[in-house]
């Protein structure tokens, strides 16, 4: 597979990674054209050159990569010259790392009505979402063409669990019946976010019989509900515009949740 479908591939499946690509290459160098994928955790696909420099390269892919920027790096590969490294080569490289960040996926929780007009809404901006159902007859890609998964089963809790919640996982709980299990479980793992539509008696109720299950008051802070940014939202389509709009505003500030370890 050539590198760069790789890279194409990686996009679609909304991975973080680093492309390093040589823009530039002066004198001698070990090699004067050349691009290397690098991982979060500094592993490689590709290379441009190997040695000391491509060392460095990883390193500072790995920096960009948790800084979210990209960026130019520039090495003179001269151990005798100003700001030289321990190379013998003599010439100098430039590399452009470019970052790709994995987007905000939408985990819906709940199939029904604002669930479909969130779906809709997403397709919209481009925003990449999941559907999770308890009912087959819901769930089902006709409803929800775009999709990236429907995960269904009777029991929604293992329909949430397929899901394989992360980072960058944005919850949103509108089920029939089963949202007290769908916010215990999805507490337990490290998104950036969970918002459940109910009323405040239903969320003093819900939070009550979570808490004597183990959950904690930490963790109930950050669950936003009720859900959306306060926009006097009516109509469905209304309400699904001011969550996403509070999904979009959370997703800038980036704050990991705080989790409990499942049992």
């Amino acid at each position: 597979m050539l590198l760069m479908e790789k890279v194409a591939i990686l996009n679609r499946q909304n991975e973080t990674f680093a492309l390093a690509m040589i823009i530039e290459s002066k004198g001698s160098t070990p090699q004067h054209v050349g691009k290397m994928i690098v991982y979060r955790d500094g592993t490689i696909e590709g290379t441009v050159g190997g040695g000391l420099a491509e060392y460095y390269i990883i390193e500072e892919s790995v920096k960009a990569i948790q800084d979210g920027k990209s960026k130019i790096v520039e090495y003179k590969l001269n151990k005798h010259a100003k700001d030289g490294i321990q190379m013998n080569c003599g010439g100098t490289l430039r590399v452009f790392i470019e970052v790709y960040k994995s987007r905000p996926e939408l985990v819906l929780c709940g199939a029904g009505h604002l669930g479909h007009a969130l779906a809709k809404l997403a397709d919209f901006l481009e925003i990449p979402y999941c559907i999770v159902d308890d009912r087959v007859g819901y769930c089902t890609k006709e409803r929800f063409p775009n999709a990236t998964n429907l995960y269904v089963n009777e029991d929604i809790e293992k329909a949430l669990l397929a899901a394989d919640l992360n980072e960058n996982s944005y919850v949103v709980i509108v089920t029939k019946d089963g949202d007290d299990i769908v916010l215990k479980t999805a507490l337990q793992f490290p998104i950036a976010y969970v918002g459940m539509v109910a009323s405040k008696r239903k969320v003093i109720t819900i939070f009550e019989k979570l808490k004597s299950e183990g959950v904690t008051e930490e963790q109930l802070e950050q669950v936003h509900s009720p859900i959306g940014l306060e926009m006097g939202s009516e109509t469905t389509e209304e309400i699904a515009i001011s969550i996403i709009s509070e999904i979009i505003k959370v997703s800038k500030e980036n704050k990991p949740m705080k989790v409990k370890q499942l049992s």
